[in-house]
């Protein structure tokens, strides 16, 4: 692995840290860590467009505030969620972008590299499904 992407990942888990997980601990009103499965992302280093683009959480922030409208919502979340993964698909197509439930982690997969995070109100719909 590069030194560039050492430095892109590090950049992007501090994004994290200070943005995306409190972002979504506010609207959820629920202490959870936010990591990325790297491995599922294969080779990097020669992707000059993630590297310049980054990791894009858009979606899975307007998807999280959505579900966490209301009481309800937060109270699924909190009920069901310990920990959010975000997982790299290599897949373009629609079906492959989800949202899944494993044992208290919430695990988003879109296709980072080739920015295609799924519909709007598709995504949506596969989150709010799974509770």
């Amino acid at each position: 692995m590069s030194l560039k992407t050492k430095r892109f990942i590090a950049k992007t888990e501090e994004w994290i840290a200070a943005h995306v997980q409190k972002y979504i601990i506010n609207q959820s009103k629920h202490e959870i860590t936010l990591s990325v499965d790297w491995d599922s992302f294969g080779e990097i280093d020669s992707d000059e467009n993630l590297l310049k683009r980054g990791v894009n959480f858009k979606l899975l922030e307007h998807n999280i505030r959505t579900l966490c409208r209301d009481e309800l919502g937060k109270e699924a979340f909190k009920e069901s969620v310990e920990k959010v993964l975000l997982r790299h698909t290599d897949s373009e197509e629609e079906d492959d972008f989800t949202y899944a439930l494993e044992g208290g982690e919430l695990i988003y997969t879109t296709n980072q590299k080739k920015g295609k995070y799924g519909d709007l109100k598709g995504m949506v719909a596969k989150l709010e499904n799974i509770f």
